[in-house]
């Protein structure tokens, strides 16, 4: 099943109302009157996913899909999960670490949802050209890498809940137990 995300060009919205636009003026000026209502500091997760264009409107249709629209932060670098865990990639490592702690201070997150994908350039760099051509290669190294992601995740934070997920290209997650 594909998830229609609405944009402003879809046409599938309804022109606004002036009664809408009164409301929407209405609740502009009471989110400038009073900041710190309009800013909520609590979300349901973060996303970490990779920096790949193929993936990131199928990212966000799985996050919608799994209920959490605009209820998630998101942290992406190359390979996602596999850059905050492959030796490859050490230099990355405490930027990712440093920023899930930045957004459980401020965004009061519950869980981190982990998202590699297939045919990703990064876990190549990481892992190896032979899982260009091998799936149960790739498989099997994108499981070890979320899996070390979701150790050290539960390392550092213990009381967060980790879900992990192999995207294919076309937008389909496998999940990672």
């Amino acid at each position: 099943m594909k998830t229609h995300i609405h944009h402003t060009a879809c046409g599938c919205m309804p022109a606004m109302t002036r009664r809408g636009a009164l409301g929407l003026g209405f609740g502009a000026a009471v989110a400038a009157a009073f900041p710190a209502a309009a800013q909520s500091t609590q979300y349901d997760a973060m996303l970490m996913n990779c920096i790949d264009p193929r993936v990131t409107t199928a990212s966000l249709a799985f996050m919608v899909s799994r209920g959490f629209q605009d209820s998630y932060s998101q942290f992406a670098f190359a390979g996602g999960p596999i850059g905050a865990v492959a030796p490859a990639f050490e230099g990355w490592h405490k930027t990712f670490w440093d920023n899930l702690a930045i957004s459980l201070q401020l965004h009061k997150i519950s869980r981190v949802v982990g998202l590699t994908h297939r045919d990703c350039g990064a876990a190549f760099v990481a892992y190896g050209d032979a899982l260009r051509t091998d799936k149960a290669l790739e498989t099997a190294k994108q499981t070890e890498a979320l899996k070390a992601f979701k150790a050290e995740v539960n390392k550092r934070h213990p009381a967060l809940a980790v879900d992990l997920g192999i995207m294919a290209i076309n937008g389909v997650v496998t999940m990672v137990n």
